[in-house]
């Protein structure tokens, strides 16, 4: 399950879908005594800017934990594996590493519920270093 931004996407349509999958899945893995990876993942292609990124991850948080909460997922025994908010790899504004954390650090505090006790990011195609250095 992966998002897209540009245009009109993602629409509020396959944001609800991906989450109500997520859910389930995740819902099944406790079910089974398994503790489920949550992988909301919003592409980093196309030509959008660093707030396009915001606003989608924001929106896509938002749905997964509802429908997490609505699948009555025990939010403790998950982790999230969420893209970094980034640019798109077309997108002509060049942003610093300290935009991209403060970016990622912010859409985190408005959606992700305290009770998550972990959080591994999707490299969303960047080397090793460049990951590393939006990490720091």
């Amino acid at each position: 399950c992966v998002l897209k931004i540009g245009g009109e996407k993602p629409t509020e349509l396959a944001i609800r879908e991906n989450a109500n999958v997520l859910a389930r899945y995740a819902s099944i893995c406790q079910m089974n005594g398994l503790c489920p990876i949550v992988e909301p993942e919003i592409l980093t292609d196309g030509d959008h800017d660093l707030q396009a990124c915001i606003d989608a991850s924001e929106r896509t948080l938002a749905a997964v934990y509802k429908a997490l909460s609505d699948h009555h997922v025990y939010l403790e025994g998950t982790l999230l594996k969420p893209n970094m908010v980034l640019p798109g790899v077309s997108c002509t504004k060049k942003y610093t590493p300290e935009d991209v954390a403060a970016a990622t650090v912010t859409t985190f505090q408005r959606t992700l519920p305290v009770a998550v006790p972990g959080v591994t990011f999707l490299s969303g195609g960047q080397s090793e270093i460049v990951a590393t250095v939006h990490l720091n």
